[in-house]
């Protein structure tokens, strides 16, 4: 997105004002409902302190430009329009990616970083069945149930918006790396922090309103007490929006948490279909993978029921080393799971 002179120089105030000691985004909402406002707040400070605000709004305009990204006021026409809906919405926004991908339908789906197998299966089904009906995914890219639901949709060929709680120069965590990087060429990246900032433990809570403010449904997979995922649900609830809980087992304490939510007020998901259902969408019918001759009959094999490697091979018309072989390369190929126990479920969300 290109901005005018007069918005960039709007931008710059606004950035300048906000680096004000003692302005927030809630009481900086009031430089938003005149124009010049932030200026005249700036003018009021003794030079020294207005030249240090707008050589910090400077540096921040100048990192953005340099890595490709918008600077989004909460005046701008492009400003996720939901994001009002907060008490405290950010008043500036770092944008790189398409904007228009934050459009709804969007489904936020979060949980712990400490996610189970169990967990990051369900996140990626989810995220898959949402992908492919079109739904955009929002999560925050931490490790664990975020980053498999964020793979998951750019998987699918789906929308996904990431949203930060550092600036969009630094990466957070290091080994979502390449995921960063992807997001921000295929999908949308957001945080309210200047590019060159990394995050504390302040930033990361609250960037999860944000994530909140932009889904009509936030779906918590997994979480233990005291997750963020929680303080997303808590939002959520503020909003007014709906929760939806994926429930697990009562003595894993990585779930402790999100099973109350289901006690208090969040409805259960009972099949990653469930939240297009909420959305009153229907699913996608996923089509066949490109397999080679055996992965393809042990693919179909699954399908019409199999459970095991034996019903597999029977089914498959295979022996049991030629089926073990070809569903190592389903498993590979991210199509498949196989439990501890020996049973194989399929990875990726169906059509009823």
């Amino acid at each position: 997105m290109h901005s005018s002179f007069h918005e960039v120089d709007s931008a710059r105030d606004l950035i300048a004002a906000r680096a004000l000691p003692g302005v927030g985004d809630v009481s900086g909402r009031a430089l938003l409902e005149h124009e010049g406002a932030a200026r005249a707040l700036l003018a009021t400070w003794p030079a020294p302190a207005q030249r240090t605000a707008y050589d910090s709004a400077d540096a921040s305009l100048a990192a953005a430009r340099a890595i490709g990204a918008s600077v989004l006021t909460a005046r701008d026409a492009h400003y996720p329009p939901r994001l009002r809906d907060l008490h405290d919405a950010p008043i500036v926004l770092y944008a790189r990616g398409a904007l228009a991908i934050a459009e709804p339908p969007a489904v936020a789906i979060v949980g712990t970083r400490n996610a189970s197998s169990y967990g990051i299966r369900v996140a990626r089904a989810i995220a898959t069945s949402c992908a492919r009906a079109g739904v955009t995914v929002v999560s925050g890219l931490a490790q664990g149930i975020d980053g498999a639901a964020h793979e998951a949709a750019l998987a699918a060929g789906g929308r996904t918006v990431a949203v930060l709680g550092t600036g969009l120069g630094v990466v957070f965590p290091s080994r979502h790396r390449a995921l960063q990087e992807r997001i921000g060429n295929e999908g949308l990246l957001l945080t309210e922090l200047p590019p060159a900032q990394s995050g504390h433990g302040g930033t990361f809570p609250r960037r999860n309103r944000i994530i909140a403010a932009l889904a009509d449904i936030t779906v918590v997979v997994e979480a233990g007490v005291g997750s963020g995922a929680l303080i997303t649900a808590d939002n959520a609830h503020t909003l007014d929006r709906r929760i939806a809980v994926v429930p697990h087992a009562i003595d894993v304490p990585s779930a402790v948490g999100s099973n109350r939510l289901l006690k208090e007020y969040a409805e259960p998901i009972l099949s990653p279909d469930d939240v297009l259902e909420m959305l009153s969408l229907r699913a996608e019918p996923l089509p066949a993978p490109l397999l080679d001759a055996d992965a393809a009959a042990c693919w179909d094999a699954l399908q019409n029921g199999a459970r095991d490697i034996t019903s597999m091979a029977r089914l498959s018309g295979l022996t049991v080393r030629a089926a073990a072989t070809a569903l190592s390369a389903l498993e590979l190929e991210g199509l498949v799971h196989v439990e501890i126990d020996g049973a194989i479920r399929s990875a990726v969300a169906r059509a009823h």
